[in-house]
């Protein structure tokens, strides 16, 4: 187990934290242990990654609520034993969800898989930061499940849990109350309210969309000690507005390119 820590990440108020948005999913297969080794070897401080339950109600690293886009199989991802979801090929997908990414005629790799959470942390709890993104509305066996194993491997320092709705922050408190949360609520929409709304729940840090971002914003969030990392950031030019702004934290597919420019800009 290493050392890594949100507190030592955010604890320099100039430097730019980095989150691999699905791991280095602009270059490998998103969410698939590959991506997250190579965003680390970039050198990103968190990587950022999605939970789904299969069949069984195992927590696996999946973004969509089914496998049609990244693998190929066809079918809710809840509707799949787990057994059957190992067998998936999961690299169909190539480049960012978000802005130039396509689906395949082939695979990029013939080995990718979808790991489970388990997986994933038994290769790289205690190596990087964690943003574990928990898809909407998880059964109490799976959230269950979750906290776990996120006590299992001791993340309270170096990991956290965002999920899409106060509710599901109450459930998760409910079976663990040590376990930092990110609130994806009113991303896009956020205001000094919302902020205020947060930092009274006990957030660890805000992820504001990019229509939330300004200087009046990120100043807030300061005074708030709550560090921002906006979804999300992938060319230079969109890097140097948000650091402009005074966001503590970037998402991106592509950690290497955002690092390179925040070397630049004297930011890391």
């Amino acid at each position: 187990m290493g050392n890594v820590s949100l507190a030592a990440i955010y604890r320099d108020p100039h430097r730019v934290a980095v989150t691999a948005h699905r791991g280095f999913s602009g270059l490998w297969p998103e969410n698939t242990l590959p991506a997250f080794a190579a965003a680390i070897a970039a050198g990103a401080d968190l990587i950022e990654f999605d939970l789904q339950p299969c069949r069984e109600e195992i927590p696996v690293v999946m973004h969509d609520a089914t496998v049609d886009r990244t693998t190929d199989g066809r079918s809710e991802i809840s509707t799949i034993p787990l057994a059957a979801l190992r067998e998936l090929n999961a690299s169909w997908w190539e480049g960012s969800h978000a802005e130039d990414g396509f689906r395949r005629t082939t695979p990029a790799d013939p080995a990718a898989r979808i790991p489970t959470f388990a997986e994933l942390l038994d290769a790289f709890a205690g190596r990087v930061g964690m943003n574990i993104h928990l898809k909407p509305n998880p059964s109490a066996a799976m959230l269950a499940e979750v906290c776990r194993l996120f006590h299992r491997h001791n993340l309270y320092a170096s990991g956290y849990i965002s999920v899409n709705s106060y509710a599901e922050g109450v459930a998760v408190r409910q079976l663990d109350g040590h376990i930092p949360l990110c609130l994806l609520v009113g991303q896009n929409q956020m205001e000094a309210a919302a902020l205020d709304q947060q930092k009274t729940f006990g957030v660890c840090c805000l992820q504001p969309g990019r229509n939330d971002v300004t200087p009046d914003f990120c100043a807030w969030a300061r005074s708030l000690d709550l560090p921002t990392n906006i979804f999300w950031a992938n060319d230079p030019t969109t890097v140097e507005k948000f650091v402009a702004a005074g966001v503590q934290g970037l998402l991106t597919d592509w950690p290497d390119r955002v690092i390179a420019t925040l070397q630049r800009l004297g930011r890391r």
